[in-house]
């Protein structure tokens, strides 16, 4: 009978504590939107905390809602808010659950103000009920600004 000889693995193979470690926590931002609702505007606003510098992002938040007449308080609707943002630019797809506008997410794209911590743009939203409506859809403003 033949045995197997398992060699040790050497010193250099063995994984090496990182000596320095470096974290760098991401600030906070706030996502403002204005829908236009025939006589009142409605106001969302969430808190997201992935917002890298430049790149792709995605974070289910919880979008607090209020009108003119109301103000915001604890009723909001879960939503998942996907994105990119670059040093001049932003780019999100905000998807509202359990509201009217479930059906198709808010395109926002905008641009940066001054020093990057704010961007302000117009989202566009294609028609919910193309087949008995035909209209062009729904548009409004939003900002994304840093806490």
């Amino acid at each position: 009978m033949s045995s197997i000889v398992i060699d040790k693995p050497t010193r250099s193979t063995w994984l090496k504590p990182v000596e320095q470690t470096r974290v760098t926590p991401r600030k906070k931002w706030e996502l403002h939107l204005v829908i236009p609702g025939g006589e009142r505007n409605v106001f969302g606003r969430a808190t997201l905390r992935t917002v890298p510098e430049s790149g792709l992002f995605s974070e289910r938040v919880k979008l607090i809602i209020w009108t003119q007449n109301t103000s915001p308080g604890d009723f909001g609707w879960q939503t998942d808010v996907d994105g990119m943002r670059l040093a001049d630019s932003v780019d999100l797809h905000v998807h509202i659950f359990g509201s009217p506008l479930r059906f198709n997410p808010m395109d926002c794209r905008g641009v940066a103000l001054t020093d990057q911590t704010r961007y302000e743009g117009s989202w566009t939203m294609p028609c919910m009920k193309p087949q008995d409506c035909g209209c062009e859809g729904v548009s409004g403003k939003f900002f994304l600004s840093e806490l």
